[in-house]
């Protein structure tokens, strides 16, 4: 009998060890999704790597670091008061991930945080950038299981630090500028996070070649701007397209220079270019500044055919430009022209159609409206000019428009600029991409 009952005692010895080693062996992953960013907690073997990922002189460039410490706390609080919460604080509303688990079986740190340690963040779209805290006491010693809150927007999450004192969090969001909320006990700070649009420059090899930087008017009011200067050096291997990326939302095709002699809507083109370098968006942009870069560097409307007549012809560079916007699944096309005094169309005017792209006639009704400039809808596409490049994206059943400013050709005035760059900020406004 006594045997049996040693027996029964080992055997329930060795289940409530078991029990307990599963149990240290737990562990919760927090992924949240904010409206439009993205935060995650990284795993602790990624700390060791933290002081690399700091330093990155990509994604933190000019940051300086900032220190949070106990003489300040009460500042720092009322700055952030509720904007910050408690994993355990029912004012959540359930932007955190329960930690329960991890609480029972993380032990608590028995110092006190008396200095944070944080940097700002600054990174391009869709490249994943690492938000470190660091942890100290008073003797600067790093403070292991500090339980740490991270917060951009309304969701949160909540993350202990390693033997080091440090908790990785990994933000990867769209375009945009945010502010991360941090809290260690009763320390709470903040730092900016700057997310810029991802943007590409692709040469598009068609046998078309020119150099437009020979045209004085061109390189006279050409924005300080590198991707513009990228985009006139282009020119001499093809035909420009620059690509901005800022992350979900509509894409929106734009062309300028289908004429060569139209200068103030290519001015425009390089106006709108520094502007989404500097500005994030939602959605992506595809911009052509020069198509006919051989017509444009001889200073004439076109050298063979005219582009705005062939564009349902298979092969041609215009029908190449529909293709794409096909292709890139574009929500609208905007191309900008300009008109000389007693041509046709002769004014400044945006036009569009009712079919087949019904959204057409909105749109051109929404820049006419914006811009106070006329407005010509055609009952349907190509009614007109079966061969123009707006009319052919039309028939695919994607809105576009043609816009005109009226001045001489091979001239560029302030107001016919400004007027050709405002329609084209809002058609990228009738998108939601601005």
């Amino acid at each position: 009998m006594k045997k049996r009952y040693l027996m029964l005692a080992l055997i329930v010895l060795i289940v409530s060890l078991s029990f307990v080693s599963a149990s240290e062996n737990v562990s919760v992953s927090n992924d949240l999704e904010a409206d439009d960013s993205y935060l995650s907690v990284s795993d602790t073997s990624v700390a060791d790597n933290v002081k690399n990922n700091v330093n990155d002189n990509q994604n933190n460039a000019g940051d300086n670091e900032l220190v949070s410490n106990d003489t300040n706390t009460a500042n720092s609080s009322s700055s952030t008061n509720g904007a910050v919460a408690d994993t355990n604080s029912s004012s959540n509303n359930g932007n955190v991930a329960n930690n329960n688990s991890s609480q029972q079986t993380t032990p608590v740190a028995k110092q006190t945080p008396s200095k944070i340690v944080t940097k700002n963040l600054s990174s391009t779209y869709g490249t994943q950038v690492s938000y470190t805290v660091k942890v100290l006491d008073k003797k600067n010693k790093p403070i292991k299981n500090q339980e740490v809150v991270v917060t951009i927007g309304t969701k949160s999450v909540t993350k202990f630090t390693d033997a080091k004192g440090v908790a990785t969090f990994t933000c990867n969001c769209q375009a945009g500028s945010y502010v991360i909320k941090y809290k260690v006990g009763k320390l709470t700070g903040s730092n900016t996070y700057k997310v810029k649009n991802k943007i590409t420059l692709t040469t598009l090899n068609w046998g078309l070649k020119g150099d437009v930087s020979k045209i004085k008017l061109i390189k006279k009011n050409m924005p300080n701007n590198a991707w513009v200067k990228k985009a006139v050096a282009a020119t001499k291997k093809g035909i420009p397209l620059l690509t901005f990326k800022g992350g979900k939302g509509k894409v929106v095709f734009m062309t300028a220079g289908v004429h060569g002699n139209e200068l103030s809507s290519q001015v425009a083109a390089m106006k709108m270019i520094k502007h989404l370098t500097d500005t994030p968006i939602k959605g992506t942009v595809y911009i052509i500044p020069f198509v006919n870069v051989k017509a444009i560097s001889k200073k004439v409307r076109y050298t063979d055919k005219d582009f705005n007549r062939i564009a349902a012809n298979s092969g041609t560079i215009p029908n190449k430009i529909v293709k794409l916007v096909v292709k890139y699944k574009c929500n609208a096309y905007g191309d900008f022209h300009t008109t000389k005094p007693g041509g046709v169309p002769g004014k400044n005017i945006v036009m569009g159609s009712k079919g087949p792209a019904t959204q057409s006639a909105k749109l051109t009704n929404y820049i006419a409206k914006y811009c106070k400039v006329n407005k010509k809808i055609y009952k349907y596409a190509g009614e007109v000019y079966p061969g123009a490049i707006s009319d052919n994206v039309n028939k695919k059943g994607i809105p576009a428009v043609i816009c005109e400013v009226m001045l001489p050709h091979n001239t560029v005035t302030t107001k016919t600029v400004t007027t050709s760059y405002n329609m084209m900020k809002y058609l990228l406004k009738f998108n939601s991409i601005l």
